[in-house]
């Protein structure tokens, strides 16, 4: 018999509802949900291609240990795994203490709320306080912005996009991310109906972007954001486009900032970043006189050497031209679950709490960045890395010091387990990989990203497949370690770990639960009738429920975490990286820039197994502008040698007048050599080869690898290495 059940995506941020078509327990389809208030109907082919996954012939069905070299498994019960994996971990914390014990984060299970109270709780059962993840390739310098500014990691305000006048977003990329730290599925309608109302939309970047093609675009030389930002900031400030009440009640150090930006001319700025100085002026004029207006700006301008100053500016633009906690503005995040709350009082808001053994690099939110795991598992000494838990992650592809590097890293731990769909470029080297679910076979709900939603929204679902194989949640595999260790559980708190000795073990579901129900719109357990729960969303808002139109505004001080409750506008951080921005030079014999690449049929490093996604003819390409290729001689199809200061690879182009001349795109998370026949085949290449290693190659701030704005040179190449360069996408 055929049903259909409401559920939701959990692969990027915008969590689109789905309809869920079960065929006698078997998941054959989704499409979009017309009946959830969210996302209208909207969802993506990533959701479809998720269905191909959760039945992909590939995919890890049971456990397996590592019987020869990287790669080669036998399956295992779970007992004899759980029971192994325990015991060497026991030992190895008995014999070197909790910092032998590392754990490396991904993506994918900041979409599971099991998931983030599972690895929580079992790294604060373990004791250890190393927690690595790709933090360092995504938001780091964001992050470290909103600890400068308004004193925790936690707080990052978003784009009020509904209701501002003029949008300026710089290296984003939302008609392919669908929104990056921001949730909203109806992304693409939110920035066209700031065209409607007479509004205008300006991306910059140094490509033409999907976005960029439908609204204005501003052509930048990589890597110079940070020219382009200060300027309109010294250009507003001069001209006294700015809001003294806002900056005089809630803002620190505004008159020094202003000083130290004095030498930002947009004269000099257009020097450095390849725009018009006119152009640079009147944007930002034409900015600070709009009736509302906000900068958003995410990885492209977060992963480059100047990241963390990037984003500061951006959002010093819009404190001082008082377009913080306005309609249409900047505003901080509103849910019904404060996750920046509770990011504090568990220890997720950190910055520099820790700090790599080897590098001195910190952890930013309770991550410390992919660039330190190296040293600190190759490098004898105290608090040497020796036991790696990798949980839902693929550093070797994804990290910026990933590659042979890693690879020979991870050749010399004592113990390597892993909790994933598939084996990996990664977890090939593991001693034993543990199977988890796909989403749509377990339950959920949105704990993590409430305080990104544009709208803000609660929904939940069950699972609407039942579990395929033998696999466990990573909470039942983590929550069973503990326990045979003797921890009692993964909890983060020491009485629910003492509770769960006793054989009473809370699970995530409860947590969540009990949050909801405590919140501003829960039930109090009965004490509200009207109020929500996780079983009345599922009982009686099984399509979700929108609970403000609108981000609420005028919260400033309750989100300001400075023991004076005001934002720092020059901290020493600030001045020190203006500084060194205005005196950077760069190599002249790289004359052209590398920079990442957004492809919509790609998710990071982990969906290129599904044929919707990955149809036969698909390739791998960097895309070159005609005029940097016709100087050496290049033709469409043809490969290319590139190379930096610490790298190189060889790759076929594709010619494209999207991109500045100067610019060469290439898109990530290829390259792959797992257990995934369909992705194997694809062939490309990992553009991390390219990135600069070690801590004095990083942005100094954040310690984030540096992405965007690679210097390079092209060099047409024979083809030595064979690499199939048809293409029929």
């Amino acid at each position: 018999m055929q049903v259909e059940k409401p559920t939701f995506c959990r692969i990027c941020e915008p969590m689109c509802g789905l309809i869920a078509t079960v065929d006698n327990g078997r998941l054959v389809g989704v499409r979009g949900d017309r009946s959830n208030p969210y996302s209208q109907g909207f969802a993506c082919s990533k959701s479809s291609a998720m269905v191909e996954i959760t039945h992909d012939p590939d995919r890890l069905l049971q456990p397996v240990r590592r019987c020869g070299g990287p790669g080669s498994f036998e399956p295992v019960t779970w007992d004899e795994a759980l029971s192994d994996i325990s015991s060497r971990l026991k030992r190895i914390i008995g014999d070197h203490g909790a910092h032998a014990y590392a754990s490396f984060f991904g993506n994918p299970p900041v979409f599971h709320h099991a998931s983030l109270l599972a690895l929580e709780g079992f790294q604060s059962a373990v004791g250890s306080p190393w927690k690595y993840g790709v933090n360092g390739e995504d938001g780091a310098s964001r992050m470290v912005a909103g600890a400068i500014l308004y004193g925790s990691t936690a707080t990052g305000p978003v784009p009020d996009l509904w209701r501002t006048h003029f949008a300026l977003i710089v290296g984003a990329n939302p008609y392919v991310s669908r929104g990056s730290t921001v949730s909203e599925p109806q992304l693409r309608s939110a920035l066209k109906s700031i065209v409607d109302r007479g509004g205008r939309v300006v991306v910059v970047d140094p490509r033409r972007t999907e976005t960029a093609r439908n609204f204005e675009h501003i052509a930048i030389r990589p890597g110079t954001d940070a020219w382009l930002l200060a300027a309109m900031l010294q250009t507003i400030i001069a001209k006294g486009l700015i809001d003294r009440r806002l900056i005089d009640e809630h803002t620190h150090g505004f008159d020094t900032l202003a000083a130290s930006l004095a030498g930002f001319t947009v004269e000099l700025a257009s020097d450095r970043c390849g725009i018009p100085a006119e152009m640079i002026r009147k944007l930002a004029i034409d900015f600070a006189e709009a009736d509302s207006a906000v900068v958003y700006g995410r990885t492209g301008t977060c992963t480059q050497l100047f990241g963390t100053l990037n984003n500061l500016l951006q959002e010093t633009i819009n404190i001082v031209t008082g377009n913080l906690e306005r309609e249409g503005g900047s505003n901080f995040g509103w849910g019904p679950v404060d996750f920046a709350k509770f990011a504090d009082s568990a220890g997720l808001s950190s910055f520099g709490r820790s700090r790599s053994r080897t590098t001195g690099l910190p952890d930013v939110a309770g991550m410390l960045p992919s660039q330190a795991l190296v040293p600190d598992i190759t490098e004898p000494g105290e608090g040497q890395i020796r036991a790696l838990l990798t949980f839902g992650a693929n550093p070797v592809l994804s990290s910026g010091r990933g590659g042979a590097e890693l690879e020979n890293a991870l050749a010399t731990l004592d113990l390597h387990f892993s909790c994933d769909l598939y084996v990996n470029e990664t977890n090939r080297f593991a001693d034993y990989i543990l199977p988890v679910p796909t989403f749509y076979e377990r339950e959920d709900a949105p704990f993590a990203l409430m305080g990104n939603m544009l709208r803000p929204s609660l929904f939940a679902t069950e699972a609407v497949q039942d579990r395929i194989g033998d696999t466990r949640t990573e909470w039942e595999i983590l929550n069973e370690i503990a326990r045979q260790m003797g921890y009692g559980g993964a909890y983060s708190a020491a009485p629910l770990r003492w509770l769960a000795r006793l054989g009473i073990c809370i699970t995530p579901r409860a947590m969540v639960d009990a949050l909801i129900r405590t919140s501003p719109v829960g039930d109090w357990y009965g004490l509200r009738p009207k109020g929500l729960s996780w079983g009345k969303l599922l009982s009686r808002h099984s399509h979700g429920v929108i609970l403000k139109e609108h981000l609420p505004t005028g919260r400033i001080k309750r989100h300001v975490h400075h023991a004076d409750a005001k934002i720092r506008l020059a901290s020493p951080e600030v001045l020190a990286e203006l500084d060194r921005l205005h005196s950077f030079s760069e190599q002249s014999e790289y004359p052209l820039r590398a920079i990442g690449m957004r492809e919509l049929s790609s998710q990071n490093t982990w969906m290129h197994n599904a044929a919707r996604l990955m149809p036969a003819g698909r390739r791998h390409r960097a895309h070159v502008h005609s005029h940097d290729a016709a100087s050496i001689g290049l033709t469409e199809g043809e490969c290319a040698r590139i190379v930096s200061a610490d790298g190189e690879l060889t790759i076929p182009v594709h010619l494209s007048d999207d991109m500045r001349p100067g610019t060469v795109a290439i898109p990530h998370g290829w390259g792959h050599k797992g257990g995934w026949r369909r992705a194997n085949a694809a062939g490309g290449v990992n553009s991390n080869a390219l990135t600069a290693k070690g801590p004095s190659r990083t942005e100094p701030l954040s310690g984030m690898s540096v992405l965007n704005g690679i210097p390079i040179r092209m060099e047409k190449t024979d083809n030595s290495a064979g690499i199939d360069t048809k293409s029929t996408s």
